[in-house]
């Protein structure tokens, strides 16, 4: 993977069709990849209830939802909803550029 200034190239664009997930290992750390009504979000693939990855859950009106225990995310924020309020999975920003998907990895 390369990086340029705290972007880290996570794979091609084409790689992740609409209303699909992948998984992706950033310096150690699961990410879990998504495209939702065009748009691609980046979570910590690990959720927080009992360790379920969401990169492997269904995806649904904005959220996805943990294959373990249904424990449900918002996509952009991160939040937990469906009677999870007050949990959380970190967000990362991603961009695409030349027909890359580019995740933005603090440091």
């Amino acid at each position: 993977m390369e990086t340029s200034s705290n972007f880290v190239e996570v794979f091609g664009e084409s790689a992740l069709p609409e209303n699909e997930m992948r998984i992706v290992e950033v310096q150690g750390r699961p990410i879990a990849l998504m495209k939702c009504n065009g748009k691609i979000h980046a979570l910590g693939d690990t959720c927080p209830h009992l360790g379920g990855s969401l990169g492997k859950g269904v995806l649904k009106d904005g959220n996805v939802i943990c294959p373990r225990h249904h424990w449900t995310f918002n996509l952009e924020t991160g939040e937990g909803v469906e009677g999870v309020p007050g949990q959380k999975v970190p967000v990362y920003p991603v961009k695409v550029e030349d027909g890359k998907i580019l995740l933005k990895w603090p440091g």
